[in-house]
């Protein structure tokens, strides 16, 4: 049999290699959950527990230990079982300078034009929000210590961890099925994993951006240094000082008309629909596969005890 040819599996053998990144994204949520939700009742009603702690240093510390375990563990034994060579993936592509900028500004476009839409659901759901009030005030070490655990967590390590996951885990191995439904499957499963309803929006369509970054480069490295550089800016959005709010008003007309230009010309990337990606019979197979139905649940009682109505 030549090598190169497609291999046919049924939709059950489909389920089970579903299944095995299915159990790894089950841990993945579940334990941000209970850290989420579980540090919060501590907080609470035994903030003894805590030692002293900042309960917010506490979540950001066992977050980042968590993510490392969940990535390096936990979906690299998924990867294994599914024969999963992850090292093509880690490649260093050719990307010029001005290329990767061009791709920047349209990802932090996305992520921008979307949360300002998305954030209108917090007036019509009530959605609890997971900021933090502490980003940007260095005024104690206690405040300090803060800024940094958020910095290596949400401008590091997350973006390395879930581009690693999402791309070059579970977008690869859906890809298996369907190129562009790889893209597209990939990036609702990582929607499904934010905190709440107003990140999974953006989530989804920077997720979808990063996706097919991800299948054009066939590499994760653009994307992990888009996602990085994309998160990067948004953090530098909240802490800079109301005296230079100009510069970042600046950057982002610099933002937005790059972006645009990128986008209009047409040469950058291609970002539209492709044969596959709503494949009604894929679609099926995944959400009837046992470990994401449970996988839904979670996300739906996450959508449910992030809401304070």
């Amino acid at each position: 049999m030549n090598n190169n040819e497609p291999e046919i599996i049924t939709e059950i053998q489909a389920k089970a290699q579903i299944n095995h990144l299915g159990r790894s994204l089950i841990l993945y949520l579940s334990v941000f959950l209970l850290l989420q939700y579980g540090t919060n009742l501590i907080e609470t009603y035994a903030p003894q527990v805590f030692h002293g702690l900042n309960p917010d240093l506490f979540m950001l510390i066992a977050s980042s230990i968590v993510m490392l375990l969940v990535a390096g563990i936990a979906f690299s034994v998924s990867a294994s079982k599914l024969k999963l060579k992850i090292i093509d993936y880690l490649s260093k592509p050719k990307v010029t300078f001005g290329t990767m900028f061009q791709l920047v500004c349209i990802g932090i476009g996305i992520q921008l034009i979307i949360t300002s839409i998305s954030s209108l659901f917090y007036f019509f759901f009530h959605t609890a929000s997971s900021t933090y009030a502490f980003v940007g005030n260095y005024t104690t070490m206690e405040m300090i210590y803060l800024n940094i655990a958020y910095f290596v967590f949400y401008i590091i390590l997350k973006p390395i961890c879930d581009e690693y996951i999402f791309r070059g885990i579970i977008q690869r191995q859906l890809g298996h099925y369907g190129r562009y439904f790889g893209v597209l499957a990939s990036s609702v499963l990582y929607a499904m994993a934010q905190s709440n309803l107003v990140e999974a929006i953006p989530a989804l369509f920077i997720g979808w951006f990063l996706a097919i970054i991800t299948l054009r480069y066939h590499s994760i490295r653009p994307a992990v240094i888009i996602h990085i550089l994309v998160s990067l800016f948004i953090w530098g959005v909240d802490v800079i000082p109301e005296s230079f709010i100009w510069v970042i008003t600046v950057l982002i007309v610099i933002v937005y008309i790059t972006a645009a230009l990128s986008i209009f010309q047409k040469h950058v990337l291609s970002i539209r629909a492709k044969t596959g990606a709503t494949d009604g019979t894929l679609w099926k197979i995944l959400f009837t596969s046992s470990t994401i139905i449970i996988y839904t649940l979670l996300f739906i009682l996450n959508l449910v005890l992030s809401s304070q109505i």
